[in-house]
C-alpha cells in the first residue's frame, strides 16, 4: 500500500508541476493572501479527481482490452513527459483570483484536456494494474497539495524560491513521467 501511495505521489507530482490552469491560477495571485483561495482551488480540483477514481473503481474490471488501455496510458505518460522535458522553460499566462475558488478548481480541472487524457488512459491503466484506489488517491492528491502549496508559498512571499530551479523541477518531473510510462509498459508485458 505504501508503494502505491509513493508511486501515485511521484506520478501526481509530475502532473501537478506541469504548466497548466491550476499553476496559472496560483501564479496569478501575486502577493495577495493566497491561503483560502488555494485551499478552495485544491478542494475544487480534488472533487473531480475523487469522482474519476470512484468511476474507475466501479468500472475498470468491465473494460475489455485493459492491457491495451494500460499500454496506451503508458504511451501518453511518456509523451507528456517528453513534452515537459522539451517545454519546461515556457512561460505561463496567469489567471485572475476570483471569489469562487472551489468552482475555479473544478473548472481548471475539467477544462484541462491534459487531465481528461491522463485519467482516461494512464489513470485507468495504472488502477487496473494496481487496484488500490484509496491509496492511489491519497498519494495523488497529496502531490497536488505539496506542489501547489510550495508554489503558493513562493508566489505569496514574492521570493524567488524556485527561480531558475523551476525549469529543473519540471524537467525532473517530465523524466519521472517517462520512466513511469516505461515501467508500466514492462508491467504489462512482464507480469
Amino acid at each position: 500500500m505504501i508503494d502505491i501511495v509513493a508511486a501515485s505521489f511521484l506520478i501526481g507530482l509530475s502532473g501537478a508541476a506541469s504548466p497548466g490552469p491550476m499553476t496559472a491560477s496560483i501564479l496569478g495571485l501575486g502577493t495577495r493572501r493566497p491561503g483560502p483561495f488555494v485551499a478552495g482551488l485544491i478542494a475544487g480540483h480534488a472533487v473531480p479527481e475523487a469522482a474519476m477514481v470512484v468511476a474507475i473503481a466501479y468500472g475498470v474490471r468491465d473494460i475489455p482490452y485493459i492491457d491495451l488501455i494500460a499500454l496506451i496510458g503508458s504511451g501518453v505518460l511518456i509523451a507528456f513527459g517528453v513534452s515537459q522535458l522539451l517545454h519546461a522553460g515556457d512561460t505561463l499566462a496567469a489567471s485572475r483570483e476570483t471569489r469562487a475558488p472551489v468552482a475555479v478548481g473544478v473548472a481548471c480541472t475539467l477544462g484541462n484536456p491534459y487531465w481528461w487524457v491522463w485519467w482516461l488512459t494512464f489513470g485507468v491503466g495504472f488502477l487496473a494494474l494496481h487496484p488500490s484506489f484509496a491509496a492511489f488517491y491519497v498519494g495523488h492528491i497529496g502531490a497536488d497539495i505539496a506542489w501547489l502549496g510550495l508554489l503558493t508559498f513562493a508566489v505569496s512571499r514574492g521570493a524567488n524560491v524556485l527561480g531558475p530551479h523551476y525549469k529543473k523541477v519540471v524537467q525532473a518531473s517530465g523524466l519521472a513521467m517517462v520512466l513511469f510510462g516505461l515501467y508500466f509498459i514492462l508491467t504489462v508485458f512482464l507480469p
